[in-house]
This record gives structure tokens, sequence and C-alpha cells, in this order.
């Protein structure tokens, strides 16, 4: 069996579902796919084995199944050829290596992540992709041969900050299946370096690849178990961004309880403390997030009372974060088009939609697409 064809069959999906798919993917592209007959033969044969697919059709079956190219068989990478004889000079290098880290160089490791956190703010993952590939290839070599326990412990825990936010930039522009295996390797690390509160992050942002490929069930699960796991374990911002991040994928439930969902909000603020967290420098929370959070939550909700909050959190976004701004004015639109005023929310959908263009964000061009298409069929 081919990838191709074991991925559509893993998720239970028909030739027809698959269809849907492939046509919402080339729609947020700008491509027309030919007619259904003549697509479903084309994938036939593609899922058989029999020629190469196309390009444009790569992207979208890496998009529709958040796999890469290598997972779905497009790209065979060939195996490191084996070395004649081990090289124990090569080998001791690396040990020596690993060995002159102390803890100013593992500030200096973490300085490097913080920085590539600061540049994927500003101007999205799309930029930097080959920066953080190549930081998180250093820390975890570095890591592998380290053999000093407290050594160790301090690399893995600038490698599980490092692959979470690599998790999250995957997540932004599309790559659901590297995601996943970057919040894998940022968990891992966290259990190394003995830390609660990255691996309580690094599992709760992993529910949102569970959120994206529209399993809300598991989601909220997953953070469930990320706050269960944590309590009493971690600082009061870990807790206050654990209970909202629960909050949000409790939200996007088919049967949403908005009164559960107001409950873990409010429980959220309580537990916000006044001042931010040294020992947590990857999690910037404060009111201002904490209110749009809650935006972004009744937004899902259907609740139009919100708009006055979101507008007055789009007034308080710092213009250089693209990507923050874009989110806010998706929320609007969405309790806009509640109130039925789908002239301000085709703006803000407008603007949302340059915003993530320049940052590259695919998954906030998949949230504009389904808002656009609510319009479209709310007007016909």
């Amino acid at each position: 069996m081919t990838p191709l064809r074991a991925q559509r069959e893993q998720r239970g999906w028909s030739k027809t579902q698959l269809d849907v798919r492939l046509r919402s993917a080339a729609k947020r592209r700008g491509e027309a796919l030919p007619q259904a007959q003549s697509l479903a033969r084309q994938i036939a044969r593609w899922e058989n084995g029999h020629g190469a697919v196309s390009e444009l059709y790569q992207q979208l079956f890496c998009e529709v199944y958040g796999c890469s190219p290598v997972e779905l068989g497009f790209v065979s990478l060939s195996p490191p050829a084996a070395p004649d004889h081990e090289s124990p000079d090569e080998f001791t290098l690396e040990l020596a290596r690993a060995s002159s880290v102390d803890a100013e160089v593992a500030k200096l490791l973490q300085a490097q992540t913080d920085g590539i956190r600061a540049l994927d703010a500003r101007q999205g993952a799309q930029l930097i992709h080959g920066q953080m590939r190549a930081h998180i290839a250093h820390v975890e070599e570095l890591n592998r041969h380290a053999v000093v326990p407290g050594v160790r412990g301090m690399l893995a825990k600038v490698l599980a900050d490092t692959s979470a936010l690599a998790g999250w930039q995957a997540l932004d522009v599309g790559t659901l299946g590297e995601s996943w295996r970057h919040f894998e390797r940022a968990k891992s690390a966290a259990r190394e370096a003995e830390d609660p509160s990255l691996l309580a992050f690094a599992t709760a942002e992993q529910a949102y690849v569970l959120l994206d490929l529209g399993n809300a069930e598991q989601a909220a699960e997953l953070v469930g178990h990320a706050r269960r796991q944590a309590a009493g374990k971690v600082p009061s911002l870990m807790s206050t961004w654990l209970a909202a991040a629960h909050a949000e994928t409790a939200a996007a439930l088919h049967d949403a309880d908005a009164g559960a969902v107001r409950r873990t909000l409010d429980e959220a603020a309580g537990l916000l403390p006044t001042e931010p967290d040294e020992h947590l420098p990857y999690l910037v929370l404060n009111e201002s997030h904490l209110a749009r959070w809650r935006g972004n939550c009744f937004a899902r909700l259907g609740d139009a009372d919100v708009i006055e909050d979101l507008s007055a959190g789009l007034v308080g976004v710092d213009g250089t974060f693209a990507r923050a701004e874009a989110g806010v004015r998706i929320d609007l639109a969405t309790a806009l088009l509640v109130r039925g005023e789908r002239g301000p929310a085709d703006e803000h959908l407008r603007a949302a939609r340059v915003l993530a263009s320049r940052t590259g964000s695919l998954r906030q061009k998949r949230r504009i697409d389904l808002l656009v298409d609510r319009m479209r069929h709310a007007q016909e």
C-alpha cells in the first residue's frame, strides 16, 4: 500500500471526502481542480503508485493530511552511508563539544531561542524556518553527548522550550505532522529537564494540532490532562495559561457549555499574577492578553457582546505584531457576523488576510476562508 493511500485509510476518509478537502485547499491557493470523476481517476492512479504526483498536488496532499513530502512518499531520503570504520576522533570531538557547555553557554543558547521567538512574533515562522531547524539540531546534538547530569538538564530545558516554539511555528504554517513531532520532542526534553511547566506547556500546545484537525473533544481532553498533571507543581502564571487554553478548546466543542467556559476563564483571571514570572520567559500573559483570549472564546461561542472588548484589544495590539493583530481581527469578524454586520466583518477579514499573508500564517488564512464561506452562504 502506498503512503498516500495509507494516510487516507488511516483517517477513514472516502475518496469523496478527500476530494472535498483537496478542493478547499486548492481554493485557498486560488487554484481550480478538474471535475470530480477526472480527479477521482487521478487520485486512484497515484494511490496505486502509478505516475508522479505534480508539485501542486503534492502541496495540496501535504496540507490536507498535515504530513511532510517524505511521509507521503513524494520524496525519498537515502539513508546515510555507513562509514567503513568507526571514527573515534569524531566521536571524541562531539563529546568534547558537549563537555564545554556550562551555565553560561546554556544561557546563550536560550537567548538564541528567545531571539527566534521575537522574530517569529514580528515576522512569522516562514522566514526563520531554516534558522530554527539549525538551532534545534545544535542543541539536540549537545544534549545527546553531554555527560554531566546538570549540564544535560540545562540543555534539555533549552531543547524543550525551542521544540515547543518550533511546534507552534509549524502549526502556524500548516505542517501539522511536523508540529506534532516537535511537541513530542519538547515533552521528552521537558521530562528529562524535570520541568513540569515546560511539560504542561508543550502538552497543552500540542492539543492545538488536534483542534486544527477538527478534533476539539480530544484537544480539550489533552489540555485537561495537562492541567491535572501540573496542579500544584507550576507557577500561577502557567496555571493561568493552562486554564485559558482549556477554555478555548472547550469553546470549540460542538456542544460547548458557555457557562463552563466562562467559569474557566474567570478561574484563569483569578490566577493571573500581577507581575511577570522570570522563570517562564517563554510565556507572556497579562490582563490585555487574557481579555483578547476571552474575546476569542466567546466569539467561538457566537457571543456578539464581546465586540467592544475585542475592539479595545485591537487598539492595544502593537502594530509590529502582525499575527496577533490578524487574530484579533478574525475574532472581531466572527462576532460581527453573529450580529449581522457583514460590512465591518468583511473589512476586518480583508485586513487580516493581508497580515496573514505577510507572516505566512496558513492557520489564520484557513480561519479567514471559513468565515468568508459563511458570509457567502448567508447571502445565498
